[in-house]
């Protein structure tokens, strides 16, 4: 604990926050390409050739995805000038999150009972609910949901709390996490629930606001891209030869070793590299929600009429090409989807965004119309807004 009493008690002077949203823009892609190749992976092993390496390389470089989706969530939520309304906050949430859980959950349920396994007569849908994960991605809107719930708590550590507890409390969380993980996975003891799923990532939602507002110096910037390219090759190396059961457990999950290092580095240089510019990605992030949501739907027909690769330019192009084809597809049908408004609520759009508030009226127009570039216009404090509203997962992941 030593380190700790180095920490200054007052929090960093607040930055931008525009870079998240092309940030998770890039993630949701990485997410898309994890579940491309997962079965790549898993299937392809037996014969340890060119073709898996190149897939399990892409999918260690694709892992921090996930953690960054729950660190760009808690950097948001925990923000001291988000409020300290419980109630409201979490109002706003069952319609972001509560609804697209519901209605994921069902229209998965039917796609794995009826597309998927038509003959699996021992899937109970029931109890995959209660495992908080009833399909491959639909157990970060469950992650979600239990961090949300105890958001007004963990909001305190940031309203009063000195930043030396703050990253006290997100580093053991994070530390409990990771022990949990690795007992039950490499010792097969215990197993994560609906009520419980959320627990293990909790220290990064609490370090995602603890790291927020870290600017990394030339330096910094060095050493975070090498220690984001070493803990990939650890987790590349550790899948293919590395101790324990292969090629599919302890190194690819989100809380083992490598993949803490690079999601840690991953957030802070994503904050370095895109707090300005990167319009398109700003235009495409909106619609990014409904990629997390929809991919598999589009993906698993695909892959299946496609076939798994077994070649090197194979895995390239399920490494690299479908997961943007899989990503414009979801694009285009939730472009169209969030315009009905029944099924706007299904991609969390069917709330209001303010619950029990009126919209502030326009100002005067005093002065000629402004013609800021797109890209700093996201940085107004008039856009904060919708920075808020996560992608989850969540997105994630995912």
């Amino acid at each position: 604990m030593a380190p700790l009493d180095r920490i200054g008690s007052e929090n960093l002077p607040p930055t931008s926050t525009a870079w998240m949203n092309p940030a998770r823009a890039i993630a949701i892609v990485a997410v898309v390409a994890i579940h491309s190749l997962g079965t790549v992976v898993e299937e392809n092993y037996p014969a340890m050739g060119p073709d898996w390496w190149v897939a399990n390389g892409f999918d260690s470089a694709a892992r921090w995805s996930v953690p960054v989706f729950i660190m760009i969530a808690g950097a948001l939520a925990l923000d001291p000038a988000r409020g300290s309304q419980p109630r409201r906050f979490l109002s706003k949430r069952v319609w972001r999150i509560g609804i697209p859980l519901g209605g994921g959950t069902a229209v998965y349920g039917v796609f794995r009972r009826c597309y998927l396994r038509p003959a699996d007569d021992g899937w109970n849908p029931g109890l995959a609910i209660l495992t908080g994960s009833p399909f491959v991605q639909l157990y970060f809107l469950y992650v979600l949901a239990g961090l949300t719930l105890l958001t007004p708590f963990f909001r305190l550590l940031s309203v009063h709390g000195s930043r030396r507890l703050q990253w006290g409390t997100g580093l053991v969380f994070l530390g409990i996490g990771m022990l949990d993980q690795w007992a039950s996975i490499v010792f097969d003891v215990g197993e994560a629930n609906i009520a419980t799923r959320f627990l293990p990532t909790a220290g990064f939602y609490i370090l995602g606001w603890v790291l927020r507002d870290v600017v990394l110096s030339t330096r910094g910037v060095a050493l975070s891209w090498l220690a984001f390219a070493g803990s990939i090759a650890i987790t590349i190396v550790w899948a293919g030869i590395g101790p324990g059961e292969k090629p599919w457990i302890f190194p690819y999950e989100y809380l083992s070793p490598g993949v803490v290092a690079a999601s840690l580095s991953a957030y802070l240089l994503l904050h370095h590299h895109m707090n300005t510019g990167f319009r398109l990605l700003h235009w495409f992030y909106p619609y990014s929600f409904g990629v997390f949501l929809l991919h598999p739907l589009v993906l698993y027909p695909i892959r299946n009429a496609m076939g798994l690769p077994s070649t090197v330019p194979g895995v390239l192009v399920h490494a690299i090409a479908m997961p943007i084809v899989y990503t414009i597809i979801c694009v285009v049908v939730t472009w169209l989807a969030v315009k009905i408004p029944g099924v706007r609520a299904v991609f969390g759009e069917g709330g209001p965004r303010n619950p029990r508030s009126k919209p502030n009226p326009r100002p005067p127009r005093t002065t000629k119309r402004s013609h800021t570039p797109a890209s700093a216009q996201t940085s107004e404090p008039a856009q904060a807004p919708r920075s808020d509203e996560t992608p989850e997962p969540d997105t994630t992941g995912a």
